[in-house]
């Protein structure tokens, strides 16, 4: 391309205008080249430089074949007809073959007719279709010898900068930058929305001259305004906000990949910075000999850990193996539980079922699945930025992240470095408790927010006027007010996306987790469909199924055999603010970890 020798280009996905390494000079090569094509499912910084873009398929909307790690081939089966006129990459590859106009589903068929003709070829197909995978078609294993070296790393300087590249574990390399969940996604251990930030550690901040400052907006919630920093690396420069993040190591810059989009659509289109300015070829990981200058200029970051604080209270229980070897019950050492007979509530009764939750927080490692599912499922609405600041997120169950530390931080007399240094850090996923004794429900002047036969908390639309009485008085802060109308009601492939199930709310009205309410009542209507009752696990709740893990469990608290009820026998269980007597249906496995000192030494010695 640099030479002028290529005459036609056809880039099948991708966008290397975006993401190719600088030092490839990509865009100024393109400009040589005479004719250009892009097939890409959305015009992007590519496509906007090509002479031609065609749209592509999704790949649900498309047929294709795959192959997966052992050879085995797969044929990929459309799951819905194709919402535009595009079209995928077997069919663009085909116009450029000796057929032309020939369809991807012919063209997967030819592929694998092969020898088979007449009507064996039909039943094979026909039953590679049904299996989802085609018979007999895994690849010879092939052995490799292994290098006798690698490569040299380039020696670092002592007091040189170690410049790590990642991909946003939200939009990961850009290519979800103009999804809106995910960019209002909070991050899992900064906790940010909406941008991407160079990490460094608090030891590093304090060399660099760099600092954080909350700015108070829209009440007890704030903005945190982070230095600016020009990053000078590989013959190239690029200006980004500065995220100072206990437990990273130190000399240490992280940039996530995935940023600074010019022409990413309306909702990824000017957010964060674009680490590829700096990424080369030679370096695609890690990269030395770079500089940070501090400009003096700040930047507003949307992070959510500062908003609903629960702090100050027992909310994280965790410990180690040998504290749970010695006291299984070790999350209850210092409750402060009160008196049931001392109740001001009136006692209810759950004869049928009661629905609860448990969820591990051994098992919870932050990854954000349980948020994106629950608000896919709910038809929860994205507000942007501006709003997260002002601590208006919709997100009806939230992701916690805590941080350890063996010396009291706030005390001057201490040295808090190594507090900052490398922190154990726990994550707590929170819905709405769904209390027993519900707070909320107490100071609904219009009895929008009640309780079901099955202990449900619910939440009734149409009565809701707006006051707010019920989140001011939940102590979990998990009620959700909708301050503006988010949703768009008037795109019609919007009307695609939402869950008929849910109601989709305008503004005006509370908002909360309701167990998948739906859900239990699809379930309640197969049961008695069959006339018996629910089965434990069937049902599921969105947060639930998503979870990796399976750190989330959800059921019948009244079936002693359920799977949710042993979890809450189990001596580790616990509350959220047990004390309060809200008696929440939500409740909690304490965090058990496994420090191995003898890892630890040798680490150290390493």
């Amino acid at each position: 391309m640099a030479s002028s020798a290529v005459d036609t280009l056809l880039i099948i996905g991708g966008n290397p205008v975006y993401n190719a390494p600088h030092d490839f000079n990509f865009l100024e090569n393109l400009k040589k080249v005479r004719v250009s094509l892009h097939l890409s499912s959305h015009v992007d910084e590519t496509s906007e430089y090509c002479q031609w873009h065609i749209p592509e398929s999704h790949y649900l909307e498309a047929w294709g074949d795959t192959r997966a790690y052992d050879g085995t081939i797969s044929i990929v089966q459309p799951l819905i007809a194709p919402l535009y006129s595009t079209h995928s990459a077997y069919e663009v590859l085909a116009a450029f073959s000796d057929k032309p106009g020939i369809s991807a589903y012919d063209a997967i068929r030819d592929r694998l007719k092969g020898s088979r003709t007449g009507p064996d070829f039909e039943k094979f197909w026909r039953k590679s279709l049904h299996d989802g995978v085609v018979a007999n078609t895994t690849l010879p294993p092939v052995t490799v010898a292994s290098a006798a070296t690698l490569p040299a790393t380039p020696p670092a300087f002592p007091d040189a900068l170690e410049f790590i590249f990642r991909p946003d574990p939200s939009v990961y390399d850009g290519r979800f930058a103009n999804n809106g969940w995910l960019q209002e996604l909070p991050k899992p251990v900064t906790k940010l929305t909406w941008d991407n930030a160079a990490m460094v550690s608090p030891k590093t901040a304090e060399s660099l001259g760099l600092t954080h400052k909350v700015v108070s907006r829209g009440g007890e919630h704030g903005q945190i305004l982070a230095n600016v920093i020009d990053i000078s690396l590989s013959n190239s420069k690029v200006t980004a906000a500065a995220w100072i993040l206990p437990g990273q190591a130190d000399g240490v810059v992280v940039l996530p990949l995935g940023y600074g989009r010019s022409k990413a659509g309306y909702t990824g289109t000017n957010k964060g910075f674009n680490a590829y300015a700096v990424r080369t070829s030679s370096a695609l990981w890690v990269a030395t000999g770079g500089t940070v200058k501090k400009t003096g200029d700040n930047y507003p970051m949307a992070c959510t850990q500062y908003h609903f604080n629960m702090e100050g209270r027992k909310i994280m229980a965790s410990g180690t193996l040998e504290q749970y070897k010695r006291n299984p019950a070790f999350a209850h050492e210092h409750d402060e539980q009160p008196a049931k007979e001392l109740s001001l509530y009136k006692e209810f009764a759950y004869p049928g079922y009661a629905w609860g939750m448990a969820i591990d927080l051994t098992s919870c490692n932050g990854c954000n699945a349980c948020v994106v599912a629950c608000q896919s499922e709910n038809n929860i609405p994205v507000v942007g930025k501006d709003q997260v600041m002002r601590g208006r997120e919709m997100h009806w169950i939230r992701i916690d992240r805590y941080y350890t530390a063996e010396t009291p931080t706030n005390d001057p007399s201490t040295n808090s470095d190594d507090a900052l240094a490398n922190p154990d850090t726990f994550f707590q996923p929170v819905p709405c408790m769904q209390c027993e004794n519900a707070p909320c429900e107490q100071v609904c002047p219009v009895a929008a927010t009640v309780h079901s036969a099955e202990g449900l908390n619910d939440m009734t639309y149409n009565r809701c006027i707006g006051t707010r009485y019920c989140s001011n008085n939940c102590p979990y802060k998990v009620r959700r007010f909708n301050f503006l109308r988010f949703q768009d009601w008037e795109t019609p492939q919007l009307k695609l996306m939402r869950n008929p199930e849910v109601t989709i709310r305008s503004r005006g009205v509370m908002e909360k987790c309701t167990y998948c309410v739906q859900r239990i009542n699809n379930g309640r209507i197969e049961a008695e469909k069959e006339n018996r009752p629910i089965r434990d696990g069937e049902i599921v709740t969105a947060c639930q199924s998503a979870c990796p893990s399976e750190a989330i469990i959800f059921g019948n608290a009244n079936d002693a055999n359920s799977r949710v009820a042993k979890l809450k026998a189990q001596q580790r269980n616990y509350s959220i603010l047990g004390e309060l007597n809200s008696r929440p249906r939500t409740t909690y496995l304490a965090a058990v970890r496994n420090p191995n000192p003898d890892l630890a030494s040798r680490t150290e010695k390493a």
